[in-house]
């Protein structure tokens, strides 16, 4: 069972989608950022949903990626409400909530990453037993809505990290969104249209969010709602459990509306036998119209369901042997995915707890959460306790396995945790050696987990992923990501002299990280933890449009920010927030502006980190190159080259047979023609802009002179690359071509006003 599932069936039957082999464009499946998709189970109107295997925190593990179709990931306010989701419901942690525990985006794609599931939803149980004639027992209905308010309860009383209540509400507990476990855990999925107080984004003003059916008459009226609202739609499920139907479905969502608003309720026991007496006055109360005569939360009427079970004993072991009982394997579709590759916390390891009771938590964290993270956390226990030898073996083989697996950055910051117990040089051999395993060879990473003497704690990793580490090579090269920005790249020698110059900051949940517009001057990347980018919103461009933020971006290990103004020298463009307790490698410019001065073999990566960073980013920005697509964009950089200038040199020169088209990546340039040997000053271009582009497409010669004003930066595109892209996109060269004829046109007007001025014509 996947554990969140796109849907909108309002009946109990019918057939659920199958699954696919592909994606729901018919693209491959396969590598998606720190994931790997593994199946299709399901696609809705806004995202799609897939069984994945996740490296995320360097264990693999089965989880579920929802992905944002790809129409709604290029729309700015989508994109800030749905970082906003993923920002209020990964605090939610309960045993009775489907856990969200990463988000963020893949080469354009907004996704979250949540626990896996093994198990069915309640409409599946729902669906085997009315094709039975019958309802769910009353004590299995207690029981699966008892669970399903205690998840609640924790929703309701969240707070922040200033202790201040964030106020969410679901808004959508139907039974599409209750999944059952096949050991009879029940969780609840999918906050997708939680409302919380302290969100960026809200719901616009009267309109309505939810499934019609199980909406309380406070939100079918666009009302204000507090948990109560929740209250009434787990007594909708309630009943329809108890009595095998729907309570206000109807044939349209206005009829469904009206029901809920006006329509009579019964009791369950006046539609079906046998629902005790003790329930109905549970569910009619839930069902109160009136708030204030309503349940007065989840917690109220999990307490008023306690007292039932107190005499009608139902708990994991009777909800499991009932989903065996229907046999629901053989009623549900391919989008179970039964067997392999549980979620977390199932059984795959018997760890041995230590006598300390730090690290007794963290032994059983590590096998809870399966994050290396916690493995460096134990060695740093170790440390603290004295026990130095243990604490290098477990840190030592985290950063290992972080490296091997393409996580430089993680793996950077989990040997710094070293440096209080070891001398320079130590962290120092440990760098190289981590260098030597970025060709991702077992043998290599066997071998040095030996010299390391962290053979122990390498054997708990492999028995907590029998299918990656603890298999064979095949099997885990899926895992295996692409060379690392930046530290995949550089030689031994640099990738271990970046190691020293990094420094590792620690910083808490809700600090702000960097201001948008303060002047910066260093380079970030995530080591551990999540960070929230986020932009004053603007309407043209430059002047704020009003004073709340829009979110644009969620990292988290292994990515960078503040690349754009280390290497541009302009001032920030976005606040970055930590949303959890954050490490982060931080790389100054003097250092790294050292590094290139000192080793011309240092250049070649921090351009290629340059193009991939800075590049893609300003020609999407400008609105020409902006209409290409992000693959036409690609294949224009892998053919250009950053060039340097300083102040008042020349760049083309009027009249000289035309190569590269220029793309202004920081600084300014002056045009200038020649009139009767005098210069005359044209335009000045700066960030965004570009020229060259007539006489590099057209084949013909300069028409101008470009010099520098102050440093300046450009990207040089070759002519021929252009044109061969272009081709391939008409529409785009003619929007080339227009802006070429508008500069000539303005290029006239300017020589014509300067005629003037010197002749008086």
């Amino acid at each position: 069972m996947v554990a969140n599932r796109v849907s909108t069936n309002t009946d109990f039957s019918g057939p659920h989608r199958p699954a696919s082999d592909g994606t729901s464009d018919g693209a491959p499946l396969g590598a998606f950022g720190r994931y790997e998709l593994v199946k299709l189970l399901a696609v809705g109107g806004m995202a799609e949903v897939f069984l994945a295997r996740s490296k995320a925190g360097g264990i693999d593990r089965a989880c579920v990626i929802k992905r944002i179709l790809p129409r709604f990931s290029t729309n700015r306010e989508f994109v800030s409400m749905f970082i906003d989701e993923a920002r209020i419901t990964i605090g939610l942690d309960h045993e009775n909530i489907v856990r969200l525990f990463d988000f963020g985006q893949v080469d354009g794609a907004y996704y979250m990453a949540l626990e896996y599931v093994d198990g069915v939803d309640l409409v599946d149980v729902l669906r085997a037993r009315k094709a039975r004639g019958e309802a769910v027992p009353p004590a299995a209905a207690a029981y699966v809505a008892r669970e399903v308010l205690r998840g609640l309860e924790h929703a309701h009383a969240l707070r922040d990290h200033r202790g201040r209540p964030m106020g969410i509400v679901h808004r959508d507990v139907s039974p599409q969104n209750i999944l059952i476990s096949w050991t009879g855990a029940v969780k609840v999925s999918d906050f997708g249209i939680a409302d919380a107080r302290n969100r960026l984004t809200s719901t616009m003003h009267g309109q309505v969010k939810g499934k019609f059916s199980y909406m309380s008459p406070e939100q079918a009226s666009a009302k204000p709602l507090d948990g109560r609202s929740d209250v009434w739609a787990v007594g909708v499920v309630l009943w329809e459990m108890l009595v095998g139907g729907r309570l206000f479905s109807a044939d349209g969502p206005v009829e469904t509306m009206a029901r809920v608003m006006e329509a009579p309720i019964p009791a369950a026991s006046e539609k079906r036998d046998g629902v005790p007496a003790e329930l109905d006055r549970v569910v009619l109360q839930a069902l109160d119209r009136r708030l204030n005569k309503r349940w007065a939360g989840a917690a109220a009427m999990a307490a008023g369901l306690d007292r039932f079970l107190a005499t009608h004993p139902f708990g994991k072991a009777e909800m499991a042997d009932l989903l065996a009982s229907l046999e629901l394997d053989k009623v549900t579709t391919e989008t179970r995915q039964r067997g392999g590759g549980g979620g977390p916390g199932n059984d795959v390891a018997t760890v041995a707890l230590p006598a300390d009771l730090e690290l007794r938590r963290l032994a059983i964290e590590l096998k809870k959460e399966r994050n290396l993270w916690t493995l460096v956390d134990i060695g740093k226990r170790h440390g603290e306790l004295g026990d130095a030898g243990a604490a290098r073996a477990h840190v030592r083989a985290a950063a290992a396995i972080f490296a091997h697996r393409g996580m430089l950055v993680p793996a950077i910051c989990a040997l710094h945790a070293l440096r209080e117990l070891d001398a320079a040089a130590a962290l120092e051999a440990d760098l190289r050696e981590l260098a030597s395993l970025r060709v991702h060879d077992r043998g290599a990473l066997v071998a040095l987990i030996e010299r390391w003497h962290a053979r122990e704690q390498f054997d708990a990793v492999r028995d907590l992923e029998p299918q990656g580490l603890g298999a064979d090579v095949t099997a885990e090269g899926t895992l295996i990501s692409h060379p690392a920005p930046l530290f995949g790249r550089v030689t031994t020698s640099d990738f271990v002299r970046l190691g020293m110059l990094a420094v590792v900051e620690r910083h808490g949940e809700g600090e702000v990280l960097v201001a948008e517009g303060e002047q910066g001057s260093a380079l970030y990347a995530i080591g551990r933890g999540r960070v929230l980018v986020s932009a004053r919103p603007t309407e043209d461009g430059s002047t704020p449009a009003r004073t709340d933020r829009v979110y644009v971006a969620a990292l988290a290990e292994g990515d960078f920010f503040g690349e754009f103004s280390l290497l541009t020298r302009r001032p920030r463009s976005a606040t970055v927030e930590a949303q959890t307790d954050v490490v982060l490698l931080r790389l100054d410019r003097d250092g790294l502006d050292g590094l290139l001065l000192g080793d011309a073999s240092f250049r070649e990566p921090l351009v290629e980190f340059y193009k991939e960073r800075v590049c893609e980013l300003l020609l999407a920005k400008n609105a020409l190159m902006a209409a290409l697509t992000p693959e036409a964009r690609r294949r224009l950089l892998d053919a250009a080259q950053v060039h340097r200038y300083r102040d008042e040199e020349s760049i083309v020169k009027e009249g000289e047979k035309a190569g590269d088209v220029f793309f202004i990546m920081s600084g300014e340039v002056e045009v200038l023609r020649d009139v009767d040997g005098f210069p005359v000053f044209l335009d000045k271009l700066r960030d965004g802009q570009f020229f060259g582009e007539m006489a590099a497409l057209q084949g013909g010669t300069r028409t101008a002179s470009v010099r520098a004003i102050g440093d300046v930066e450009l990207l040089g595109i070759a002519g021929d690359a252009m044109a061969k892209v272009l081709g391939q996109a008409p529409e785009v060269l003619a929007l080339f071509e227009q802006a070429m004829n508008e500069r000539a046109s303005e290029t006239v007007k300017r020589l014509e006003e300067t005629a003037r001025i010197f002749t008086g014509v």
